[in-house]
């Protein structure tokens, strides 16, 4: 997945804005555990002369750890998650001439991946390290499944999480999918009650009627006092993908 900035510098709703921000991981991923300083993703963006991204070439994708035949809705195939446009103008060698023009989210998809999708070797095992050590929140509606991204099972946009070097130790733009939903504590104790109206107060409502999260240090507050809960599926793919590019 990577961020472009013809789509992020737009204008938007704080209901429609991609958000991102530093974050903890889950036991799963506690030996890669960092905290370095936030990253402020819209301030580290420029405009790009050429326009969006190419999608990553086969041979990119295997030198760093993935088997491009095992992505899922890989851009410019017909079940491509972006919308696309086929552009001669590449030069860039690990790039194809599959150029991605966006989605209604403001970042660019290039694909899902499943367990199946990390080379067995080396450069798949860091891939799947980076993967893991990079959270994409995605915020389900309190009526819905949990474990769904569907766009209409949204109660906000994502929240990202770009600290660990993301601009640096992610070439690929790997994430693991984090649900974030609120527990009852949060609506049923004045302790909940009062973080819920702090954050509302400070970013406003979502779809639910519930605070918009804007960093993963908000998600991070409200976990660590019991007021939200940070679940994946099931990594070995049975619910669904577990990792998105």
């Amino acid at each position: 997945m990577v961020f472009t900035h013809s789509k992020s510098s737009k204008k938007v709703r704080p209901d429609r804005m991609a958000h991102c921000g530093g974050g903890r991981q889950t036991n799963r991923r506690q030996g890669l555990r960092c905290r370095p300083a936030l990253e402020h993703l819209e301030d580290r963006l420029t405009p790009s002369v050429s326009g969006p991204p190419f999608d990553f070439s086969n041979s990119f994708y295997v030198a760093n750890g993935i088997d491009p035949n095992a992505i899922q809705q890989r851009v410019g195939t017909s079940t491509s998650a972006s919308a696309f446009v086929v552009d001669a103008s590449n030069t860039n060698p690990d790039r194809t001439n599959i150029r991605i023009t966006g989605n209604v989210l403001y970042y660019t998809i290039n694909g899902m991946l499943g367990p199946d999708a990390f080379t067995n070797n080396a450069a798949g095992q860091q891939a799947m390290a980076i993967a893991e050590s990079f959270t994409a929140y995605i915020f389900p509606k309190a009526s819905g499944d949990p474990f769904s991204p569907a766009l209409s099972n949204r109660r906000q946009d994502n929240v990202f999480d770009t600290r660990n070097g993301y601009f640096t130790a992610n070439p690929l733009g790997l994430w693991t999918a984090q649900f974030v939903s609120f527990t009852p504590a949060a609506f049923n104790t004045a302790a909940g009650q009062k973080a819920l109206a702090a954050l509302a107060a400070l970013n406003g409502k979502d779809l639910d009627g519930t605070p918009i999260l804007k960093t993963a240090m908000e998600v991070d507050g409200l976990k660590k006092h019991g007021f939200a809960v940070e679940q994946h599926r099931n990594f070995d793919g049975s619910q669904g993908f577990p990792w998105i590019i």
